[in-house]
């Protein structure tokens, strides 16, 4: 049910772990059995209805995306265009030294059948534009979207257009240059303060005449200050490069799935349980 990581074979430099040697499929009650503990069966069926856009999987992305299939959502897109570098290592749950230089869609598309094979995956592996956003949500039929993307205007426009389709959103903001667990927030975006980003974004939404209602896991820690910005061979200036520790921006994805999954637990998908 999953795509496959690449068309032509990789090259033994490139093959994925075999972290998990194969192994017979467990029966579905096994795989689900302590989840069915929480949220009973009904729950499970109104996951394996859902169909959840994460958009982006980077340190964020990566622990929302992991979180939602190792729940049983039913079908996952996960949208990125990016490739795998060395000083992703530190944070991204999906990132080993075996796949330096893959893509980030697909490699999340063999991590996750390994995991379990019973979810749809579907890799996008593109750049999404603002011009873009109207047509990937009109093309997948979507519960609700993941936003774990850094790109501002698109991450206005995706909010936007997602409140006027009616899906469920659930927006990560900064984890970026912080450190504190203690400070993390599940909230508005209109009372989060501190936060560069949500000042930027609501900007952004107020010039669409959107709410700025959106959900959103935020921090009230003040940031540290980011790197210097460093002048390269374009002349462009390059955005300024955010100090990261392990745990923080996993916290925050485990957390925007958490609340995603509530949501589809409260509000069930068409045809769920």
């Amino acid at each position: 049910m999953t795509e496959p990581l690449n068309e032509q074979p990789l090259s033994p430099q490139e093959n994925l772990p075999d972290e998990h040697p194969p192994q017979d499929n467990p029966p579905d009650e096994q795989r689900d059995e302590r989840t069915e503990l929480l949220i009973g069966a009904s729950g499970l069926a109104r996951l394996r209805a859902a169909r959840v856009l994460v958009a982006g999987l980077g340190g964020v992305g990566g622990a929302c995306a992991e979180s939602l299939v190792r729940a049983g959502v039913g079908v996952v897109y996960l949208l990125d265009h990016d490739q795998f570098g060395a000083s992703n290592l530190n944070r991204q749950l999906l990132c080993t030294q075996a796949v330096l230089g893959l893509g980030k869609a697909k490699v999340a598309v063999a991590r996750f059948a390994a995991i379990r094979d019973d979810v749809n995956t579907v890799a996008l592996p593109y750049f999404l534009q603002e011009s873009m956003v109207a047509d990937l949500l009109d093309q997948y039929p979507l519960d609700a979207i993941a936003d774990c993307i850094d790109s501002i205007g698109v991450k206005a426009v995706l909010l936007a257009q997602a409140r006027a389709r009616g899906i469920a959103t659930m927006t990560a903001l900064g984890a970026g240059n912080r450190r504190d667990v203690r400070a993390i927030r599940v909230g508005t975006l209109a009372e989060v303060q501190g936060c560069g980003l949500a000042r930027v974004l609501r900007t952004r939404l107020r010039r669409l005449n959107a709410a700025l209602d959106f959900p959103a896991v935020y921090s009230t820690e003040l940031p540290q200050k980011p790197a210097p910005h460093v002048a390269n061979a374009s002349g462009i200036r390059p955005r300024a490069v955010n100090g990261t520790i392990s745990y923080m921006p996993n916290v925050f994805g485990h957390m925007v799935a958490g609340e995603i999954i509530r949501g589809l637990l409260e509000h069930p998908p068409v045809g769920g349980g």
